[in-house]
């Protein structure tokens, strides 16, 4: 597939998201489709509409898919925006090191927005290795969280075991070990925090909560 993009053999939309993200087709990278392409096309998704991003794939008129790349573009960068604010409040709310006895991380504010909480949510887990969830308001007085994990926590699993332990607390969710989305209702969200650290330490310890680079060598 790459080889054919780097020849022009490709979608009129891809030609174009090349274009608008400044990326040179003939030198098509797996880093152009997962850091430039990529984004831009979960943007619609994540702010506005996902058909935005299929018709640019599917559009066979040029002057179209640069008006719908351009479109993603400016997406992106609302997204990245919104990200980048979401992200210093979520981290002015918490202090620059976590306490030890804190396993985890569960934030909520009723002005952010739906679409990036999983980033944040990553973000966090990344700044502080700890399972994190990050919520935003949903519809019908009910916000909606998404959240990420560290290695030897099953955050699906986890969910599950609040979900068991207090029946009346989660409405939906789903996910696997490393990811997982929740909803519930706004006023229980004090609930869902203090539920999620008990299980976080229940099943972490001093190990799991040590960030570790693992290598093949020296």
């Amino acid at each position: 597939g790459l080889l054919r993009m780097r020849q022009g053999q490709c979608a009129e939309g891809i030609r174009a998201l090349f274009e608008v993200s400044g990326r040179q087709l003939g030198r098509a990278s797996a880093f152009d489709l997962g850091f430039t392409l990529g984004p831009r096309l979960n943007a619609a998704g994540r702010l506005d509409d996902m058909s935005v991003g299929i018709e640019c794939l599917l559009t066979d008129d040029r002057l179209r898919a640069q008006q719908l790349a351009q479109q993603l573009d400016e997406l992106n960068r609302e997204r990245r925006q919104i990200e980048g604010g979401m992200q210093q409040e979520a981290l002015a709310a918490l202090p620059d090191n976590l306490d030890d006895s804190r396993y985890s991380v569960a934030m909520f504010r009723d002005d952010w927005h739906q679409g990036v909480v999983g980033i944040v949510a990553a973000r966090l887990r990344e700044r502080f290795h700890r399972p994190c969830f990050v919520f935003a308001p949903a519809d019908d007085d009910q916000i909606k969280g998404s959240g990420r994990s560290i290695p030897g926590f099953h955050l699906r699993d986890a969910v599950d075991w609040i979900a068991k332990r207090y029946p009346d607390l989660i409405q939906r969710f789903g996910g696997h070990a490393m990811a997982a989305g929740v909803a519930l209702r706004e006023q229980d969200f004090p609930r869902f925090a203090a539920a999620f650290e008990e299980v976080a330490q229940l099943w972490l310890d001093e190990y799991h909560l040590t960030r570790r680079i693992e290598t093949d060598g020296a």
